[in-house]
């Protein structure tokens, strides 16, 4: 690394070229911020006695790795922002001194000047002609700007235009001469790394901890092109990166969902990577992921997972009956599209997930959403148990329909499918109005199964019953002496609620007003409104009725969670064959005899059957038959407790009296609520007791059959 102090009009000055390298982000500087403090900064310069003392910052260059060029090139790893933004203000001066002859007097250099020293290499064409080389959706703007070329047609680089035109407004007759003097005035700190020999992306990120900070995207998008010679760095970045940058441009925050879920998803995390450690944990893992196989490979995969991903988040997707149900998804929750793009992957990529049942998998992820929303239930954790869903798929435990379903089957107590009874007490009795999962629940149950769905993207909310603490007379008159009871407690619940584009006209009517309107529910196009105008009045039983009509509805849209229990059992044990791998026997402490007669009973239950598969677990053996748990041995101190998956009433009818029975908590166990009996087994039982045992073993065997 080789570093001098010099003036910014040495280092740009002669036929050179310096690059933005396709691994940086886009100019980003803000002009009422950013270029404002530069303004001001070469202002106090050019009015200065002593310039030598304006330091700038520092601009860390290295070689380009090319030979072609006849003068030298250099790829710029840090100052980017400051660079372009003097080059803007320099292009500003010189169009702004080509207005007359005294201006160019008063700047000291004329236009051809300004070009051949500060913007361009006269001799060379193409993009050679550019002493500033930047990223190519930039690089169209400035190119124009310097060629002072119109400027229609031309993509729009925002913040490239916005600096320029900031600088323009601000160049007087009165200050150019400031301006000039302040630009050579100012001190830059020239870095030149060695290549082969320094760390350029340590040095990057070290000194971008500082200043504008940088996004995920910049970090990620450095460490996959960074250390790439240039031609291999614009070659990957135009043929993939570049496609990554237009699904997400403009919509940071949504890349940044995606690198997230991208890496949870390929480490299989079960788990969500928290928000400060997506790129610490990217670099991680991508350098692992290149020593299994090439760049080109990896960003292939990468950038088929981001098309995924925007066709979820973003949209739209041209698949049949995929878009709108994206667009129900994106209304309810973001966390879905981690496990939505895996499915998508299983689907378009593997090809082991047919359309119908990758339609079901939404419906079934939507439904979830739906369903705990009209509970009332909890959202917080949605990351994590949409991570966890995500890692299940691809287990081969089952089909992947099932895997998903599973998944849902297996969540923590806080976070279960609701049942179709839980869901329909909600929608019968809660307070819909007040849940976010209101408009989009009429919504639904207005244009299910339609093929002539009503837009309803202009309406509102309609309380029919009133919610005004002050409710007319004729509305008082028809719910009775009880009517602040019956408005309080049936002004929210889903049969008072409908969708209207005149909210504003019914107001507080009474019922047969917001009926007989000229825009009343009599001639109402939505099928919401038409057991509404079938009824003469409109009091709680009214309510009632058209609740438990829309709440079958609903349930017959938002269809509960069904899977084979086999499948489950399956599930869990893979789960628990994870859990325990490498777990040996020796590691349980207990004493010799007990040691003993575990042996004694491990051989026995062996001879049960062919399918019974035994797992060491931390303080007890279980066994299982075709993956379904029938026993677990928990050693104690002068004996076994066995814990069956058999009925106590059968047990004791199937043995011999004289055994200790076992209730309550056993410690050490992990079958125990699976479990419906146990039984102590001395160390020290005879043949004759040890065959009652196995006759009890077999009796469960057969159980879970």
């Amino acid at each position: 690394m080789k570093s001098i102090d010099r003036r910014f009009t040495e280092l740009i000055e002669g036929n050179k070229q310096f690059v933005i390298p396709v691994f940086q982000r886009d100019y980003s500087w803000k002009a009422k911020e950013h270029c404002t403090r530069l303004w001001r900064d070469v202002i106090r310069a050019g009015r200065s006695l002593t310039p030598d003392q304006h330091f700038l910052g520092a601009i860390v260059c290295i070689p380009a790795a090319d030979h072609a060029m006849s003068f030298p090139r250099s790829l710029v790893i840090d100052g980017q922002q400051r660079l372009t933004t003097l080059m803007l203000l320099l292009t500003a001066v010189r169009d702004f001194v080509n207005q007359d002859v005294a201006v160019q007097k008063a700047g000291g250099l004329s236009v051809e000047q300004i070009n051949d020293y500060y913007l361009i290499n006269r001799h060379e064409e193409g993009d050679a002609r550019y002493r500033l080389l930047l990223r190519s959706h930039d690089q169209r703007a400035l190119s124009l700007l310097i060629d002072a070329k119109a400027d229609s047609g031309r993509p729009v680089s925002k913040a490239i235009e916005d600096a320029y035109e900031s600088f323009r407004r601000r160049l007087t007759a009165n200050n150019i001469a400031t301006v000039m003097n302040g630009v050579r005035a100012l001190v830059i700190v020239d870095i030149t790394l060695t290549r082969g020999v320094d760390d350029s992306q340590a040095i990057f990120e070290s000194l971008n901890a500082k200043a504008l900070a940088l996004n995920k995207s910049d970090l990620i998008r450095n460490c996959v092109l960074m250390d790439r010679e240039e031609p291999e760095q614009s070659a990957m970045y135009t043929q993939y990166w570049s496609e990554i940058e237009n699904l997400f441009r403009g919509r940071d925050r949504v890349f940044d969902n995606f690198a997230r879920d991208y890496l949870d998803m390929k480490r299989r995390q079960p788990a969500q990577t928290r928000t400060d450690d997506i790129y610490p944990e990217f670099r991680i893992y991508w350098k692992d992921r290149l020593e299994k196989i090439d760049l080109e490979p990896a960003l292939s995969d990468m950038v088929r997972f981001a098309r995924y991903y925007a066709a979820v988040r973003i949209g739209p997707d041209p698949g049949k009956g995929r878009e709108e149900r994206y667009q129900r998804i994106r209304r309810l929750r973001a966390a879905p599209a981690i496990t939505v793009m895996r499915l998508l992957d299983r689907r378009e990529n593997e090809g082991d997930l047919e359309e119908r049942d990758f339609l079901e998998a939404l419906d079934l992820i939507e439904s979830y959403l739906v369903r705990r929303s009209v509970c009332g239930l909890s959202t917080r954790g949605y990351d994590t148990v949409f991570a966890s869903l995500t890692a299940r798929i691809g287990g081969k435990v089952a089909g992947i329909l099932d895997e998903l379903k599973v998944g849902f089957k297996l969540l923590p107590a806080a976070f279960q499918f609701p049942s179709n009874e839980e869901f329909l007490a909600a929608l019968r009795e809660g307070e819909l109005y007040r849940r976010q999962v209101c408009r989009l629940l009429l919504d639904r149950l207005e244009n299910h199964g339609s093929k002539e769905p009503s837009d309803t993207s202009g309406y509102t909310i309609e309380h029919i019953l009133p919610q005004s603490a002050r409710l007319g007379q004729a509305w008082v008159e028809m719910l009775g002496p009880e009517w602040r009871q019956i408005q309080a407690t049936y002004m929210h619940r889903l049969g008072n609620l409908t969708l209207t584009g005149y909210n504003a006209e019914y107001s507080d009517r009474s019922f047969e007003d917001k009926k007989k309107h000229e825009h009343g529910f009599s001639v109402s196009a939505l099928r919401l409104n038409r057991t509404v105008n079938a009824k003469e009045e409109w009091t709680e039983n009214e309510i009632g009725e058209r609740t438990e009509e829309l709440a079958q509805k609903a349930l017959s849209i938002w269809r509960g969670l069904r899977v084979a229990e086999s499948v489950v059992d399956r599930a869990r044990f893979r789960d628990r064959e994870r859990k325990v791998a490498g777990r040996r026997l020796e590691n349980i402490k207990m004493d010799p005899s007990v040691a003993e007669a575990l042996g004694r009973l491990r051989q026995l239950v062996g001879e049960v059957g062919q399918d019974v598969a035994e797992l060491v677990e931390v303080r007890s053996v279980s066994f299982h038959r075709d993956c379904r748990y029938f026993l677990e041995l928990v050693p104690r101190k002068k004996g076994l407790v066995a814990l069956l998956r058999l009925d106590p009433e059968t047990a004791k009818a199937t043995s011999t009296t004289g055994w200790k029975w076992v209730e309550g908590r056993v410690p050490g166990s992990q079958y125990r609520v699976a479990s419906e009996t146990g039984l102590l087994v001395p160390a020290n039982a005879d043949d004759s007791r040890v065959g009652d045992v196995v006759r009890l073993i077999q009796k469960a065997y057969a159980a879970v059959g």
